[in-house]
């Protein structure tokens, strides 16, 4: 297996400006502007990751103390030497495959990290989205309709189970096949504890009920975040993953539906193409996400909200919104490594979200189905 030519940093990977953006918002509405509900910590955006920085300092300090952020802390039944003995090759079956198929077809470095994203919207990373049951599943919600990448999945498990039978779950491939398509694309290499297990439950309506699939207000979105350990930092960081990738027109739609009105308005000219590309065009249609560098791992995601040129409509939101408007704004003018390393952390911390781990659930023989 290659080396990775670098680790990301434990700790936040931002500069002092952005810091210092975080600790001002903190300090005026604890990112619970809006209409958003107080939380446990008095508000609704309570951000371990964000707050522990500006007040102690990068690793945490206060009064000389030192305090592990939350997203720092270990998941018990995750290790990073999980599969050391019993299937020492494992991230190195997952990496191959990966970049094989990203040299292939780049779209679909996009495509799986959409597809681990749908995963966690579920009760976390326990690759209940992979289960094929027609017209029953995850796979086969509305959510689910242009979910790619399942048939990659199950040749690396297929693979897998030669190798190291009954060993390596569905949810540890799924989420190293996650880590490996982003680096694919250019975004820092992050290490990942496994241990995962599979769970045995998937059902087409919990994917279309929980999945943020367009329509959503923030105050939506950041429960939805919040709601699964993650914070409002996660959903701006997350929702960059938009720099690359495609959107169906059906996606389109709505955005271009909301232009009277919006918050945010979309630029002239760049709505007028939107309307010509996708007026009349069936699903089979697509527009790419960032249209300036739609190959490139990079904050033009960012600098496209700024000039109003956000393609879905969760995206336009994200500017006009005081929760999220300053980090939209930091992101645009930041390096876009800022951005990319930031996303490495988002990313470990949507993957250890909600896991399933030692007794719970199982380690499925084939991804696409659970065991009997």
């Amino acid at each position: 297996m290659r080396a990775p030519a670098a680790a990301v940093s434990p700790f936040l990977a931002l500069s002092a400006s952005l810091l210092l953006l975080l600790a001002t918002s903190v300090a005026a509405n604890g990112y619970g502007g809006g209409d958003a509900p107080a939380g446990p910590s008095g508000g609704y955006g309570s951000h371990d990751d964000a707050s522990s920085g500006p007040k102690g300092g990068d690793g945490g300090e206060e009064g000389g103390v030192y305090h592990m952020a939350a997203y720092e802390k270990s998941v018990d039944g995750l290790d990073a030497e999980f599969y050391r003995k019993s299937c020492p090759d494992m991230e190195g079956i997952v990496q191959r495959a990966v970049r094989k198929a990203v040299d292939a077809d780049y779209t679909l470095a996009a495509s799986l990290i959409r597809l681990f994203f749908h995963d966690f919207a579920v009760e976390g990373t326990d690759a209940s989205i992979l289960i094929d049951v027609p017209g029953q599943s995850e796979k086969y919600a509305e959510a689910s309709r242009t979910l790619r990448g399942f048939d990659l999945i199950e040749e690396i498990k297929k693979e897998m189970e030669s190798k190291c039978h009954a060993t390596v779950s569905c949810a540890d491939i799924l989420t190293a096949a996650a880590r490996d398509a982003a680096t694919a694309a250019g975004v820092p290499y992050w290490p990942l504890k496994y241990g995962r297990r599979d769970g045995k439950d998937s059902v087409a309506g919990e994917a279309d009920r929980r999945v943020p699939m367009g329509g959503q207000s923030v105050t939506d979105l950041v429960r939805f975040f919040e709601s699964n350990g993650l914070t409002i930092m996660d959903l701006v960081v997350l929702s960059g993953a938009h720099t690359i990738g495609r959107a169906s027109c059906g996606a389109v739609r709505p955005a271009l539906c909301k232009l009277k009105g919006a918050a945010a308005p979309m630029e002239r000219q760049y709505a007028d193409f939107l309307r010509r590309k996708c007026g009349g065009a069936g699903e089979g249609e697509y527009v790419e996400l960032d249209g300036v560098t739609p190959t490139e791992f990079d904050n033009q995601y960012y600098r496209n909200l700024m000039r109003g040129r956000g393609v879905l409509d969760t995206d336009m939101m994200l500017l006009p919104d005081s929760r999220t408007g300053g980090l939209v704004r930091a992101f645009a003018s930041q390096p876009s490594l800022q951005f990319a390393q930031q996303f490495a952390q988002s990313m470990r911390k949507l993957g250890e979200a909600q896991v399933l781990t030692g007794n719970e659930g199982e380690v499925r023989r084939k991804c696409s189905a659970v065991n009997y």
